[in-house]
């Protein structure tokens, strides 16, 4: 069974997200809007054992900073 054009599309897509991943995916799938977006990492973090909130810490603190280190654009962190 061959892939249809549809699907050949859809795999070259979703290869093509390993060259080069986007932030966008992971924020759509947290929702269509800020507010939405924040609700839903609150609620992770609110059923989270604290294992899992002292990682995502530390992972998110690690990848903060690499990303400094490695970004030259000006931005506001708040």
């Amino acid at each position: 069974m061959g892939f249809s054009a549809f699907d050949k599309h859809l795999l070259e897509e979703g290869l093509a997200w390993f060259d080069r991943p986007r932030l966008a995916t992971l924020l759509e799938q947290l929702g269509p809007t800020r507010f939405q977006r924040v609700e839903a990492l609150t609620a992770m973090l609110r059923n989270g054992a604290p294992e899992e909130i002292d990682e995502a810490v530390a992972l998110f603190e690690r990848v903060l900073d690499r990303f400094d280190a490695q970004d030259e654009r000006p931005r506001r962190r708040e």
